[in-house]
């Protein structure tokens, strides 16, 4: 299989259905957004291997939510509730390891700063999956996992800060 297949030489690409879009439509958009959260997760991981089977979840969660995105009908891929259930238990139990009061800089360390690029990364993700969902059937557990994901990642900054890993 090559992975030059000059099928979007003219600016087109396909959907898992086989369709044709144009390259910068909004699917497209909200799935090359999702693929940037992952790339960037892929590193944040290497960076501090204490979360890698976390953030491994994580990822795999976001090729979820991405094929769901590239899925005409939008119903061969959904997120469980044990995973946005999951990502509300780190939450609240950081949250409890944290004394946090107002807005952070993040800067605390250089393995935090990244997390929280992964977090703005994350946050775009959602504005794209809002605007997706305004011509498309999104599912509510898809637009739920993905806004639970930036506090996720805003806490595991606040964590890898304080413990300096």
């Amino acid at each position: 299989m090559s992975v030059t297949t000059k099928g979007g030489d003219k600016g087109q690409t396909s959907l898992y259905s086989g369709q044709r879009v144009s390259k910068d439509d909004i699917r497209i958009e909200t799935v090359g957004t999702g693929d940037e959260l992952v790339s960037n997760l892929g590193e944040l991981k290497h960076l501090v291997p204490f979360y890698l089977e976390i953030i491994e979840r994580v990822q795999k969660n976001i090729f979820i939510t991405n094929a769901h995105c590239a899925d005409m009908d939008g119903e061969k891929y959904d997120i469980d509730q044990a995973e946005i259930d999951f990502l509300e238990s780190f939450v609240a139990e950081g949250e409890g390891k944290l004394d946090l009061k107002g807005f952070i800089i993040p800067s605390e360390t250089r393995n935090a700063a990244r997390a929280d690029v992964c977090r703005t990364v994350a946050r775009r993700y959602e504005r794209r999956l809002i605007s997706l969902s305004a011509c498309a059937n999104l599912s509510p557990a898809v637009l739920k996992y993905v806004n639970r994901l930036s506090d996720f990642l805003y806490i595991m900054a606040r964590l890898i800060g304080k413990e300096n890993i």
